[in-house]
């Protein structure tokens, strides 16, 4: 079966099986294994990087195998314009267990059966060879921290794995193909528990950052990510999908988590920077970021997402009109887009409606009008016959582009293309100021309090909307809405950051997926823009909650028990 491929390595070695999804020796030299344990520096290291080489990210390790769309398609977020792209199946029906969605599975279970070899074989490496060379000292550090940076990344995947599928496989050792076999899936609180306890383990043993070590191996684990994955770990415990018996205690321990990310962010100089800065070309290197998945110069993004009409863009990824009604104006008053234009249609010229709005919109949102990419010296037109809208093939039809993450100084022109670096950001400081508050609502039940700790739930939003390039209104008192707004200022902070497809799971609020608000656009014949609202359906059913176990895996496997709901397919 393929989960005996991704459990087991060692037993594998040996026996000639073919699939090269397998911790391979040959993969990394080729040489043998006892070579490799013999030659470290070329060899074992090499086998640790394979295991970050696993980390995911939205650029090209993601549900459609690189062709751009996230999960952000997937959700209220966007639209992805491209037809074929297999996104669309997490809504049109399509999703099954023969249609899988396995990247999460197969990628897991092949990075922890790396991780498991690796571990399992840490008394084979020599560096004895080495004691006279100038550097011993920093190679001999640099390998004693392989341990912790392994065992980060194994908790990392069972993470992964538990969000999407719940109760999953859990093994901390190689297994023979029967053993692999004979598995069944551990339960997800089991698993939870497993990953905070490794990481109170190993944290100490890692870095708080490598810029002073002797070895700056820059994106490698430290001691911060160790601090928020356990922190996030223990919010998504505590919340509803997987805290079935309303365990009040479990927001306490989210909150208290969380609040050590923050509390210990500041001395470690890991701090919130300009909203603007979490993407760009030195994204990865920001102020606030705390894991993120570099790749180098790109334009990819850039080519997927540009606009319909600016010459090669491909329209990707279309924020809603769900997402627009839910930013702020600040102009003190609390209302949404939303609230303050209800009506089915909004002369947005007369009413310039978009003025005044939560600043994260313009730095989040492509609307009519807008000088975008910054090379394209024609305004954006997203209005019906426009020079970048309906009709021409994919072109946005949810009224609107995508600006986050990409980088508008990207020239994509067939004559003049560029590229950029671009990092995929996976936990950044600002995520666990919103943990924070979340976990201390839930618990104390008021936005105003402040327990054991220093902060509210209304502080930690507020040094959010503090940022230089934001300045939003303070939130104060703790009105009965304050969670529905709560989950909007989640909504707007973390766009595109693939966090929506899972608090909508987590918070076991499916329902809000069964439609989208999208804006048409049209231009009146004195010139004014029109925004007419429509509703596009789609499909939710609460068997989406988990991923379903690929049908392959099941057939193999029968203890390997099916997700709720599945089993129809």
């Amino acid at each position: 079966m393929k989960l005996t491929k991704y459990i087991l390595s060692a037993a594998l070695f040996t026996t000639g099986l073919t699939g090269c999804v397998d911790l391979n020796y040959t993969e990394v030299t080729t040489n043998d294994e006892e070579w490799i344990y013999q030659s470290p520096i070329y060899g074992v290291q090499r086998l640790v990087t394979s295991v970050y080489a696993h980390v995911p990210n939205g650029f090209d390790k993601n549900y459609e195998g690189g062709s751009g769309a996230t999960l952000a398609a997937a959700t209220d977020e966007a639209d992805c314009t491209l037809s074929n792209s297999t996104v669309h199946y997490f809504y049109n029906g399509a999703w099954s267990p023969q249609n899988p969605f396995s990247f999460t599975w197969e990628n897991s279970y092949k990075a922890i059966a790396e991780a498991n070899n690796f571990l399992e074989k840490l008394d084979k490496i020599d560096l004895s060879d080495y004691e006279s060379n100038n550097d011993y000292a920093a190679m001999k550090a640099k390998f004693e921290l392989f341990e912790y940076q392994v065992r980060y990344l194994r908790a990392y995947f069972y993470f992964e794995l538990v969000r999407a599928y719940g109760a999953v496989p859990f093994t901390l050792k190689t297994l023979s193909p029967a053993e692999a076999n004979q598995m069944v899936r551990r339960p997800a609180i089991e698993i939870m528990d497993w990953i905070v306890d490794e990481m109170d383990e190993i944290a100490e043993y890692l870095p708080i950052s490598y810029t002073t070590e002797l070895n700056q191996d820059i994106g490698r684990a430290t001691r911060p990510m160790c601090l928020a994955l356990k922190a996030r770990t223990l919010l998504y415990k505590a919340s509803p999908l997987f805290n079935t018996a309303g365990n009040r205690e479990w927001w306490l321990d989210a909150a208290r988590a969380n609040y050590d990310v923050i509390r210990y962010a500041g001395e470690w100089g890991i701090q919130l920077g300009n909203y603007a800065d979490i993407w760009g070309p030195n994204n990865g290197d920001g102020s606030e970021i705390i894991m993120a998945s570099k790749q180098g110069s790109i334009s990819t993004w850039e080519t997927f997402n540009y606009p319909i009409g600016v010459e090669n863009g491909q329209g990707g990824m279309c924020p809603t009109q769900t997402l627009v009604d839910a930013y702020e104006y600040a102009d003190g008053t609390d209302e949404t887009f939303g609230q303050r234009y209800a009506d089915a249609t909004v002369n947005i010229t007369a009413e310039n409606a978009f003025a005044g709005l939560d600043p994260r919109f313009g730095m989040t949102v492509v609307k009519n009008g807008d000088m975008w990419p910054n090379y394209n010296t024609t305004p954006i037109e997203t209005f019906e016959g426009g020079l970048n809208g309906m009709p021409l093939v994919n072109a946005t039809e949810t009224g609107y582009y995508l600006k986050k993450y990409c980088d508008g100084d990207v020239n994509i022109s067939t004559n003049n293309a560029t590229t950029t670096p671009h990092a995929w950001v996976i936990m950044r400081l600002g995520e666990f100021y919103l943990n924070y508050a979340e976990a201390m609502y839930q618990y104390y039940g008021n936005a105003e309090t402040a327990g054991e700790f220093s902060l509210t739930a209304n502080g930690a939003i507020n040094t959010l909307r503090d940022r230089a390039d934001v300045m939003m209104p303070h939130w104060s008192g703790s009105p009965a809405n304050w969670l529905e707004r709560y989950e909007r200022e989640r909504f707007v902070e973390l766009a595109f950051e693939d966090q929506r497809f899972w608090d909508i799971r987590r918070w076991k609020r499916g329902e809000e997926l069964h439609s989208i608000q999208v804006a048409h656009f049209q231009k009146a014949s004195n010139g004014d823009i029109l925004l007419n609202r429509n509703e596009e359906a789609r499909s939710w059913n609460d068997k989406y909650y988990f991923f379903p176990i690929p049908f392959d895996e099941i057939n193999m496997n029968p203890n390997l028990e099916q997700n709720p709901g599945w089993n129809n397919n």
